[in-house]
């Protein structure tokens, strides 16, 4: 019995097609994880961008005065601590910021990068109707479009600083 040690054609093929289907299947998920992280990482720089935007916003609204908002709340406006009218909006797929008349758009100066694409931008206000003596509150509400079609809404409010009011109440 003389029997040759080796492998068939078909072990060969059954074998080399199993290791194909491996390598496949590895190369398909670490592609798919690449382009996950691509997509993670492109979001959190549209975050960190909006979230910085945001705080610039907050930090205007919360010493500013004389609060009005448009009908349809796309844009806000009111008088900052430097004693000028300021104006925010959504222009084109970003937020915009305008010091005194701001009729059309391209006085706007784009806050947000243009990587970053607000889809929604909305004004709240509450509390700064006349006679009513308590601090007017803003909300934002805004919706960052991120890649692969997700949408990230975010909401924050605003208190206004009424100190001048509150330190002539106090004596």
């Amino acid at each position: 019995m003389n029997k040759e040690r080796g492998f068939t054609l078909i072990e060969l093929v059954v074998s080399f097609t199993i290791f194909i289907s491996l390598i496949s299947l590895t190369t398909l998920t670490f592609a798919q994880t690449l382009q996950t992280r691509r997509v993670i990482s492109d979001l959190n720089a549209s975050m960190n961008s909006i979230a910085f935007v945001t705080e610039q916003m907050v930090r205007e609204i919360r010493t500013g005065t004389d609060f009005e908002s448009s009908a349809d709340k796309e844009i806000i406006r009111f008088i900052n601590a430097n004693n000028e009218r300021v104006s925010y909006k959504k222009i084109n797929d970003g937020i915009g910021r305008c010091v005194g008349t701001c009729a059309v758009d391209l006085v706007y100066k784009a806050l947000t990068s243009p990587d970053v694409k607000i889809d929604k931008l909305k004004f709240i206000l509450r509390g700064a109707e006349r006679g009513d003596n308590s601090a007017p509150r803003i909300t934002i509400v805004t919706g960052v479009a991120g890649p692969k079609g997700i949408n990230v809404p975010l909401q924050t409010t605003i208190s206004a600083r009424v100190i001048e009011e509150d330190i002539q109440n106090q004596f």
